[in-house]
């Protein structure tokens, strides 16, 4: 019996463009016949398609450019216009009662070296915290160094009174401080501590003196308890009275029950280089090793004195070592 064997057919695979194999059929038919993927042919880039998305590009950034500059241009315009036009040069926009103080005026003191704490801390025996100190007042003081011959300043000193210039302003004389001078070193290095006084600058604002007999606002200091007054020892004003005093300067104790912002020195309406007023107290004899509690504050007809909102005065705190 003869066996007939089935002719072998011919394994036909379709082209690759009529279909397409996976790749694992690719490989298991690989020894029966080639199978080539077609290839892709790879277009080169036209130049003229580079030069057209670059100078895309640079229209685009010129435009932004051109854009912002002119914003900007119109911004610096509007804000020159509204600066020159509508916002005075020579006086606030806000005066009287619509201004912050609104007429009343503040008190502040100097040396004030820390912006977030009143506690000034003397170390007598380490000359650097008190250098510091001292050198905050030469530099508060400066401006009022030699400005007696100046031709920005009006002495206003009369014989029997005053008289003042609208357009200047009255000189201060820097020798009203007497002791507290930077010959002695403001008394930061003894227990005679000075410290300067001096009002809130408040536009057309004029003082009205609580009686006949006072030159203008007054301002006194004492300790927030009647320990701290007496820990404070005798307390000194030293102000433009003491430079007319018929008392010779190294004989004059200065005032003890209050000193003096001058009435000479206002109204303050915008004058060229104006010198606010000053008063210097000196704690004579400031007990040692002793947290002590100081308060001030002006005294007139027309300022408001509130301590717990700190209007009209101002405290602070002393450590002598």
């Amino acid at each position: 019996m003869s066996v007939r064997s089935r002719p072998h057919s011919p394994v036909s695979l379709p082209s690759p463009h009529e279909a397409e194999f996976e790749p694992l059929q690719a490989f298991l038919l690989k020894n029966t016949t080639v199978y080539a993927y077609p290839r892709q042919r790879r277009c080169p880039r036209n130049r003229t398609e580079d030069v057209d998305s670059v100078k895309a590009i640079c229209q685009r950034l010129l435009y932004f450019l051109t854009f912002y500059t002119v914003l900007a241009l119109f911004f610096v315009g509007y804000l020159n216009w509204y600066m020159y036009f509508q916002v005075p040069r020579d006086h606030p926009a806000l005066t009287g009662m619509q201004s912050a103080l609104q007429m009343n005026p503040g008190l502040s003191y100097i040396p004030n070296p820390d912006l977030f704490s009143t506690l000034l801390y003397f170390r007598t025996r380490e000359p650097l915290p008190y250098y510091k100190k001292s050198d905050e007042m030469a530099a508060f003081l400066h401006a009022y160094q030699d400005n007696t011959g100046s031709t920005e300043y009006e002495d206003c000193v009369q014989e029997g009174g005053y008289k003042q210039n609208p357009e200047r302003p009255c000189t201060y004389d820097i020798n009203a401080g007497g002791p507290c001078n930077i010959m002695n070193g403001y008394g930061f290095d003894t227990a005679q501590a000075c410290f300067v006084l001096k009002m809130g600058r408040i536009y057309g604002w004029l003082p009205d003196p609580i009686d006949e007999f006072a030159t203008g606002v007054l301002v006194k200091c004492s300790g927030v308890t009647e320990d701290d007054t007496f820990n404070l020892g005798i307390i000194r004003y030293y102000d433009m009275d003491y430079k007319f005093s018929a008392i010779a300067p190294g004989k004059n104790p200065g005032k003890l029950d209050n000193g003096s912002f001058h009435s000479m020195y206002f109204p303050y309406t915008g004058q060229l280089a104006y010198l606010q007023p000053l008063v210097f107290v000196l704690f004579d004899g400031v007990k040692r090793n002793t947290f002590i509690r100081v308060r001030c504050w002006l005294i007139a007809k027309n300022i408001k004195v509130d301590f717990e909102k700190r209007e009209g005065s101002t405290e602070f705190e002393i450590i002598y070592d």
